[in-house]
């Protein structure tokens, strides 16, 4: 498996080994260049990625504590003039893109799964597309289209449908400005199922 590691302190952009018996592996990592090519090639044909790698895992970290692991079965590398990023992709309904958040103290507190997603590294911004589902460790559960992760302040956010499912209730709305673990979150146009106790109600009601 592509193993990448990557720390806030110091942004290096996404290098891409595979070590096997501390050996390079030439058949898990694709270099794709097309010398000569044009500008017209590259408006027809789209961007043509760096580096292509499979059973790809990147680990990023902050003062030296876990941040987040990203492990697709796919990863696309491009560079622009100003930047760089990735593509992630699962390659099949089974296998899912699977993005592992840690809190403060490097605890794991949620897993986002989707079809794809794109990783501005230099940004910290990450875009999960198609079949978005977040998941915490209090069983809470957010489904939608599309997702923007923010490394620097923690939140998750959207402009798409979004629904959140918790043990006592089930909100939905268009829009969506959370934390990643979903202990707090703001919906735009919402609308809300509460469960109640019966119990309780019939306590009231004696």
């Amino acid at each position: 498996m592509t193993q990448l590691h990557w720390g806030r302190r110091s942004v290096l952009g996404l290098l891409v080994y595979v070590a096997v018996g501390g050996g390079l592996l030439a058949g898990g990592c694709e270099h794709r260049t097309r010398p000569g090519g044009t500008d017209r090639d590259k408006t027809t044909r789209g961007p043509t990625p760096k580096h292509v790698s499979w059973d790809a895992a990147f680990n990023m970290s902050e003062d030296g504590r876990p941040r987040a692991v990203l492990r697709a079965r796919r990863m696309e590398q491009y560079q622009t003039d100003d930047s760089t990023y990735s593509v992630w992709r699962s390659m099949d309904d089974t296998t899912k893109v699977r993005v592992y958040l840690f809190d403060e103290e490097g605890d794991s507190s949620a897993t986002v799964t989707a079809d794809s997603l794109v990783f501005q590294d230099q940004k910290g911004v990450l875009d999960a597309y198609r079949n978005v589902v977040v998941t915490t460790e209090d069983n809470k559960r957010l489904e939608s289209e599309h997702l923007t992760w923010h490394q620097a302040d923690r939140t998750i956010r959207t402009r798409r449908f979004v629904r959140i499912r918790t043990p006592s209730e089930v909100v939905q709305g268009d829009g969506l400005v959370a934390d990643e673990d979903l202990e707090t979150y703001q919906l735009g146009r919402f609308s809300a199922e509460v469960d109640v106790d019966e119990d309780d109600d019939t306590d009231e009601q004696q």
